[in-house]
């Protein structure tokens, strides 16, 4: 399975419609097998689209991203988890080993409450019970 992730630097890029930066890796049987560095423009939407799917990513790890855009993309059949912030090694080896990404959730989507997470997609979905605090 491929993974893009959007990269500035170390760290997930903040937004992505500023990112520039792809980190793409390639995983198989929860390891690390490849991995690349891609430049692309996510201000030039249709071309990023049509770079995630030559690249068969199948998941785009981000920062912050507006709902529609999202949304178009994950018509694509790529999952999206954006809203993520952190060094990207760490946030990446958190999804390798199959880990829930809410330690990297951006300031606001703690605790379960951003929609935009995966435990908060699954919930949105009616596939998990929402927990009291």
């Amino acid at each position: 399975m491929n993974v893009a992730i959007t990269v500035w630097g170390n760290r997930i890029s903040p937004v992505f419609d500023s990112a520039q930066t792809l980190l793409v890796v390639e995983i198989r049987d929860d390891q690390v097998v490849d991995r690349k560095i891609q430049l692309f423009q996510a201000t030039m939407f249709n071309r990023c689209l049509r770079l995630l799917e030559e690249l068969d990513v199948k998941v785009l790890i981000c920062g912050a991203l507006c709902e529609g855009p999202a949304r178009l993309i994950e018509s694509h059949d790529i999952e999206v988890i954006p809203f993520i912030t952190g060094e990207a090694e760490k946030v990446l080896q958190c999804f390798v080993q199959g880990n829930d990404l809410q330690d990297f959730a951006m300031p606001g989507c703690g605790r379960g409450r951003c929609c935009r997470t995966r435990e908060g997609r699954k919930r949105e979905r009616g596939l998990t019970q929402i927990k009291d605090e």
